[in-house]
């Protein structure tokens, strides 16, 4: 049962799984049922240049990568398996001596592979990766190559947009939603009008008349015709701006489509797949009650694989950067809600649940006529039709049009808001922004500016007080002299030796008196503020755990941006480092051998934030 106590769906009793591998000697074919719905498409095989036993192998593969457990989720992914196998056996068939089965594959057919130079192999031999774990008893020589294959890409390296590129895309892209906002929303005005007969034929004749054409095309998703197809009104529908311009008075276009991706990709850093996969179906926690608008959406980014591809994701309707001004398309929220209205029309036509739905004016790609989903290459013609710059002209001093790339948008915004988007922290880090060079240096700056401050604000005060071993053992005999040394009374220092007061860090010498919450309330702070408090005072019992923590936050630096690590990190670290100092490296070496697994148990809870009030 589901969590709010709905029976799921089951199949019906006698429900068996269709066939979807259809092989013999004639044909060699694997069945892909979309994901999200439609119908079934026959990947064919049986082209492919290589003995059949190895052609019936790499079928298998097919079969697995693209069913329930498999990354290829969709009917392009799907059919490009088609594409990558056929170029792998192009390869193996030209060889003098080719494989003629399973058994004879061998490390050196994939090196082979890897040296001919094609512009696609950096994809390819990932691909093949993917569809050949799926593939049965594949020999262990092999195997053992194809995992640790790796071919750096040939092209250019994927460079964000500048800052003020980006913010003319994001600005081209609203004012065009706006727009296409503004005139369908009139449209759908003057149609309420005309159908409450507010609209005289009398009085405004072309009104009235667009008003009629507005009313038919609502009905009946077309125009009124003659038997022979030419549409009725010729001279209102030319005066309105023909066909399309009477279309799409109330359905967004082609162009529009693209704007609303390009805002969407903007505003939120996901995956253009994972957009254009997206659908009306969402939950509203805010429930309309007046808080912050929010919509959870379900979405799908097929490459984290079967059990991670699925994900909620909120959008919010909060500014996406606080130098913007609050306004409906500033905010990932307020795109949706306005997709959901201005497509509704086209969703109705189309019966789909699709977020982008329009019409395709005659001259569009594919012809005229109401399509959903985004159409391939969708941003590049909506980047041609814009005439946008780059911020640099060519070596002429040309002015070079803005081509409009989704990784690019994608990369753009993981720079500027630092936060990974459906991928970890190191993932971030080290593939996105570190494989980003389009402005290295300026980034490098500004790191190294935060590392500086922080640095600076954790030498501002000195580290927090240290208890010798010498200290611990003059407090069994003369507890008065080491508490008035350490600013402390005797019980206080009595229980901080005998470990009551401790935290993770250190000892809190006076929970009611942090100078993190109001007085005389109990200190709520992180564990980490403990290293810049009066209240602390550290023995030599902590010195395992303070080892440990310093080990991990500076593990850290390669699980998290520079950037990030320097904001949330650098001054705990320096910190600690500072207090670490009252002791010598031999005490540090001996402190890490003597830490147990609770503590390290301890310190991965305490950085994990598993030991944290709020």
């Amino acid at each position: 049962m589901s969590g709010a106590g709905q029976r799921a769906v089951l199949p019906a009793a006698g429900y068996r799984l269709p066939q979807r591998l259809f092989v013999d000697e004639g044909q060699c074919r694997v069945r892909f049922f979309p994901e999200r719905g439609g119908e079934a498409v026959d990947i064919d095989l049986s082209g492919l240049p290589v003995a059949r036993e190895l052609r019936d192998w790499m079928a298998l593969g097919v079969l697995g990568v693209t069913g329930p457990s498999g990354t290829r989720r969709t009917t392009t992914s799907a059919l490009d398996t088609v594409n990558i196998l056929k170029r792998f056996s192009r390869y193996l068939a030209g060889l003098s001596n080719p494989p003629m089965s399973v058994a004879q594959l061998r490390a050196v057919h994939l090196d082979g592979y890897m040296l001919t130079g094609a512009t696609t192999l950096h994809r390819d031999i990932s691909a093949l990766r993917t569809i050949l774990r799926f593939a049965p008893d594949a020999p262990a020589e092999f195997a053992a190559r194809l995992a640790q294959a790796r071919v750096a890409k040939a092209d250019a390296p994927t460079r964000s947009y500048t800052e003020a590129e980006f913010r003319r895309i994001t600005a081209q892209a609203r004012s065009e939603l706006r727009a296409a906002a503004t005139r369908i929303r009139a449209s759908r005005r003057l149609l309420a009008d005309w159908r409450a007969g507010a609209v005289s034929a009398e009085d405004d004749v072309e009104q009235w008349m667009l008003g009629s054409l507005l009313d038919h095309v609502d009905r009946h998703a077309d125009l009124p015709r003659y038997e022979y197809g030419t549409p009725r009104h010729g001279a209102a529908v030319r005066k309105a701006g023909g066909i399309g311009g009477v279309m799409t008075r109330l359905h967004l276009t082609h162009h529009e489509i693209g704007a609303a991706a390009v805002l969407l990709l903007c505003l939120t850093g996901q995956n253009y797949s994972t957009l254009a996969a997206a659908t009306t179906a969402h939950h509203r926690p805010d429930a309309h009650a007046g808080g912050t608008a929010t919509a959870q959406l379900d979405l799908v980014k097929p490459r984290r694989g079967s059990r991670k591809a699925a994900m909620t994701v909120a959008l919010q309707d909060v500014p996406a950067s606080p130098h913007e001004a609050r306004d409906d398309l500033n905010t990932p929220f307020g795109v949706y809600a306005l997709l959901l209205e201005l497509a509704a029309g086209s969703r109705k036509v189309l019966n789909t649940d699709s977020l982008f739905a329009f019409y395709n004016v005659k001259n569009g790609p594919h012809g005229r006529g109401f399509r959903h989903g985004l159409p391939k290459q969708v941003l590049q013609l909506w980047g041609w039709a814009t005439d946008l710059l780059c911020d640099a002209p060519d070596a002429d001093g040309r002015p070079v049009p803005l081509h409009i790339d989704s990784r690019r948008l994608r990369m753009t915004w993981l720079e500027i808001n630092q936060r990974p988007v459906a991928h970890t922290e190191t993932t971030l880090a080290n593939e996105y922004l570190a494989r980003n060079r389009g402005n290295l240096a300026e980034y490098q700056k500004v790191v190294a500016d935060v590392l500086d401050q922080q640095v600076a604000r954790a030498r501002s005060a000195p580290p927090i007080p240290v208890l010798s071993a010498r200290d611990i053992e003059q407090a069994g005999t003369d507890p008065e002299a080491v508490a008035a040394r350490h600013g402390l009374d005797k019980d206080t220092l009595q229980q901080l030796v005998a470990g009551r007061l401790d935290t993770v860090l250190a000892g809190c010498t006076d929970p009611l008196g942090s100078p993190y919450t109001p007085a005389g309330k109990p200190c709520g702070a992180s564990f980490l503020l403990c290293l810049s408090c009066p209240c602390a005072r550290a023995t030599p019992t902590h010195l395992p755990v303070q080892v440990l923590t310093l080990d991990a936050l500076k593990a850290r630096q390669q699980e998290m941006t520079p950037l990030r690590w320097a904001e949330r990190l650098a001054e705990p670290t320096a910190r600690l480092t500072d207090l670490l100092g009252h002791y010598s490296p031999t005490a540090i070496t001996d402190a890490r051998a003597a830490a147990t697994p609770a503590d390290q148990a301890l310190v991965d809870r305490f950085l994990s934030r598993g030991l944290d009030l709020t």
